[in-house]
């Protein structure tokens, strides 16, 4: 969650309008990081008993987010009622941001995928550990048998050295052509100094700590990004975005009527 504030946060020269949804409901954590309190979240949303623009939250450097709540007393499950709710809420950004980030917990559930496959580029975060390069490899197969044309990038994260971040991306990246056929594109390495105090801050790190290394990398990150976008109308994608997202919802939820 740090990363994805400071992937927002590092835009705000471009003047953009940026905006987190949590999505790992019930088990949200941006509150905490961003030491905001929010008195909605997405599950309110969900239950018809608010309007989606009650549980925006505006945090730090015109970052605005949507908590994904914590602390119920029962795990809450997703329904169809509920996909359709939050695909006719969330269209009324369609005018209001030009960055939309969407965070969900660990893993890859069905609804997370669903999400993955309506995108335009794949971003592959992973760590230099084992396990992780494990999973996201993993996650990459999953992803690239569900819509082969996808594009995919990579960024090594908590790495002690680029040179440590190109090796993982280079060993993943030849497992990926050998087996998938993909090329695994190389983005950037994220060290990983000044998280850990950021997160025992409640303050991200850009903001903490806005000469660490970690915070110029986000820097050089999120310009490159925006730089490979081109003129690219925010508008037309987040519809685009939209319009995939409720063919791919037809299939898996609708074919078990409850």
């Amino acid at each position: 969650m740090c990363e994805l504030f400071a992937r927002s946060q590092s835009i705000r020269e471009k003047k953009k309008k940026k905006l987190i949804v949590d999505l790992d409901i019930g088990m949200g954590n941006i509150e905490q990081l961003m030491g905001i309190p929010s008195s909605r979240h997405i599950v309110d949303m969900l239950t018809d008993h608010f309007s989606i623009w009650e549980a925006v939250v505006s945090g730090p450097e015109n970052v605005s987010f949507i908590s994904g709540g914590n602390g119920f007393l029962e795990l809450f499950r997703l329904d169809e009622r509920h996909i359709a709710r939050f695909l006719q809420q969330i269209g009324q950004f369609k005018n209001s941001y030009d960055f939309i980030i969407f965070d969900f917990g660990a893993g890859l559930s069905d609804e997370a995928l669903q999400f993955v496959l309506a995108v335009s580029e794949i971003i592959l975060l992973t760590t230099p550990e084992p396990t992780a390069m494990a999973d996201a490899y993993s996650a990459l197969k999953m992803i690239h048998a569900g819509n082969p044309d996808l594009p995919f990038s990579c960024v090594i994260n908590q790495a002690d050295s680029v040179k440590e971040g190109k090796e993982t991306w280079k060993r993943l990246a030849d497992v990926a052509r050998h087996f998938q056929g993909v090329d695994l594109r190389w983005l950037c390495a994220l060290h990983r100094e000044a998280v850990i105090q950021s997160v025992k801050a409640q303050k991200p790190y850009l903001l903490l700590h806005p000469k660490a290394k970690i915070s110029l990398e986000m820097r050089l990150l999120a310009r490159t990004f925006i730089a490979r976008q081109g003129f690219k109308s925010p508008e037309a994608s987040f519809t685009r975005f939209l319009s995939q997202l409720k063919k791919k919802w037809v299939k898996p939820m609708g074919g078990s009527k409850r």
